[in-house]
């Protein structure tokens, strides 16, 4: 089930650093992104896309609630690893914990024009009304 905005617009988002951001040399036009990525306790994102991008996300510290595509989301605890396939809507990203914080590696592979035109911001790119 997808979050929805009146219950979850009160509760606190992640935070993001760029770690690292490389042109591919062997596939030119592409770049590689690391994000990190921290939601606090009971933290969230909204539904999202990433701007055409396949992205690998590994679980560092904690327990992600994560669902895609209207399936049913499924926890992942430290050391585990997803991805999601360029078009994924990204439907539920939760810290499953409500005691501890959740950080994970989102290592992002995406057309560098993209990013070139329009920044960090389009490396995550949020539902309508968010």
């Amino acid at each position: 089930m997808a979050s929805t905005k009146p219950q979850d617009s009160t509760r606190p988002r992640e935070s993001v650093q760029v770690m690292f951001d490389y042109e591919l040399v062997n596939a030119p036009g592409k770049s590689i992104i690391g994000l990190q990525v921290t939601l606090p306790p009971n933290g969230w994102t909204p539904p999202h896309r990433h701007g055409g991008a396949h992205v690998v996300a590994i679980v560092q510290e904690g327990e992600l609630r994560s669902g895609m595509n209207g399936n049913l989301p499924q926890v992942y605890t430290s050391g585990q690893s997803f991805r999601e396939l360029p078009g994924c809507h990204h439907t539920v990203a939760d810290n499953n914990r409500q005691d501890e914080s959740c950080k994970f590696m989102a290592i992002i592979v995406i057309d560098t024009e993209v990013v070139k035109k329009d920044g960090y911001g389009a490396l995550t790119v949020l539902d309508e009304g968010w």
